[in-house]
């Protein structure tokens, strides 16, 4: 099986995210990054981009929630997987200046820099290679002591499942990456989400994060660790230097 960065979003052209609206999957993470990050933000406009929006869930519920207090919302996003993106085209988003791009991250322009940027469970489909590349324009769109909120699998808990020899990932691959002449962990899996599918993706030393992102004009603002009942999160936000 060929797995070069399309295959990754490419996926999801064969998986039933529209049940994410039923099964509630990131519900709890999404209220945690709304409420406890995003919805602190002091001003009467706020701007938002999320990358790889999938069906909208998150932009969806959290554009209710800003109506309660700002004056102006700007939310952009972008949703390379044309299924994903039609479902929630057809959405009305009332009372947001909303601008959705049926594109990759890294192919994507806007003319706006933002408050934050959030990406939930989407780095563990960027390739390694296109990881400081994302990081980088991620840092150009953000403004001045912006914030880019990051989910991702805790390492403990699938680390946990490869020691007790349970692996809960189901795994594929186990590689090992160079950044800045150390050595890294990154690790393929194949994960079976319920109601949605299985999904592949890279799980990789959360160090490897930290590192590149502090290599990149950020300082970490945050982290947290969240059970779902699913899957165990690690939510980490990092702030524009």
């Amino acid at each position: 099986m060929q797995r070069d960065k399309k295959f990754f979003y490419e996926q999801y052209e064969q998986l039933n995210w529209k049940n994410q609206e039923e099964t509630k999957i990131n519900s709890q993470v999404n209220d945690y990054i709304s409420d406890e990050v995003i919805m602190r933000h002091e001003n009467e406009s706020i701007s938002l981009f999320d990358i790889g929006f999938g069906v909208g869930f998150f932009i969806t519920n959290l554009s209710e929630k800003l109506k309660t207090k700002y004056k102006y919302i700007c939310i952009e996003g972008c949703e390379p997987a044309k299924v994903s993106y039609e479902h929630f085209s057809k959405k009305d988003i009332s009372g947001v200046e909303l601008k959705i791009s049926n594109q990759s991250f890294l192919d994507i322009s806007s003319d706006k820099t933002f408050d934050f940027i959030t990406a939930i469970y989407v780095f563990p489909h960027f390739t390694f290679d296109d990881l400081e590349s994302v990081i980088k324009k991620i840092n150009s769109m953000l403004n001045i002591r912006g914030k880019f909120i990051m989910v991702i699998t805790s390492e403990k808990s699938y680390k946990e499942g490869l020691v007790k020899g349970k692996d809960l990932f189901n795994l594929v691959e186990d590689n090992k990456v160079i950044y800045q002449g150390k050595e890294y962990q990154e690790y393929l899996h194949k994960s079976l989400i319920p109601g949605i599918g299985d999904v592949y993706d890279f799980n990789r030393d959360e160090a490897l994060y930290l590192e590149m992102f502090k290599n990149n004009g950020f300082s970490v603002n945050g982290q947290k660790e969240l059970n779902d009942g699913y899957f165990l999160n690690k939510i980490l936000v990092f702030e524009k230097k």
